[in-house]
């Protein structure tokens, strides 16, 4: 039973390694202060098709919503940026995060940041603690949402105990969950 344990926590692991891997931080955060160290990492498939790796770094050993951290995103596949406004503001919604106004403002300034993805590209929110949260597309910063309550409501998509995939929520919370 222990021997079976452990395989399962080594394949857990090379999974997560290699996800960690795809979904690499943009050169500009690899020299942020104290280091940003991997989390954990996950993989969405959605009926079968990869759609992208992603993996959260944080500074502190226990992330927090209010934690500087990041969330990296390599795509499989092509998404249009309309799509993610539209899969962004619905999970808002459903998870009852920010108000109407506070939800639309938000989607404002994303529809003027985010591009268009193909394969192999990749799109970063790098969340300052109590601060805003800025946007990478590859190692190019692509701007900001100035507002400290945005940060933790967009990482809530992924990490928020009610988030729509608990299993990649428990890859990217995996060392916080291991070392517990």
């Amino acid at each position: 039973m222990i021997r079976r344990h452990r395989a399962w926590i080594l394949l857990g692991a090379l999974m997560a390694a290699d996800a960690l891997g795809a979904a690499a931080l943009p050169a500009p955060l690899r020299e942020i202060k104290p280091d940003l160290k991997p989390v954990g990492a996950a993989t969405l498939h959605w009926f079968g098709l990869h759609v992208y790796d992603i993996a959260l770094y944080a500074q502190e050993a226990a992330y927090t919503t209010n934690s500087t951290a990041v969330l990296s995103i390599r795509y499989n596949i092509s998404i249009k940026h309309q799509r993610l406004l539209d899969t962004t503001r619905k999970e808002w919604v459903r998870l009852g995060k920010g108000e109407s106004a506070q939800r639309a403002q938000w989607i404002k300034q994303l529809d003027s940041l985010w591009p268009d993805l193909k394969p192999d590209d990749s799109l970063t929110a790098f969340m300052r603690q109590d601060g805003p949260t800025q946007f990478y597309f590859g190692d190019r910063l692509l701007g900001e949402v100035p507002d400290p309550a945005f940060g933790p409501a967009f990482f809530a998509i992924w990490l928020d105990a009610k988030c729509r995939y608990p299993e990649m929520r428990n890859g990217l919370l995996a060392r916080l969950i291991h070392e517990a």
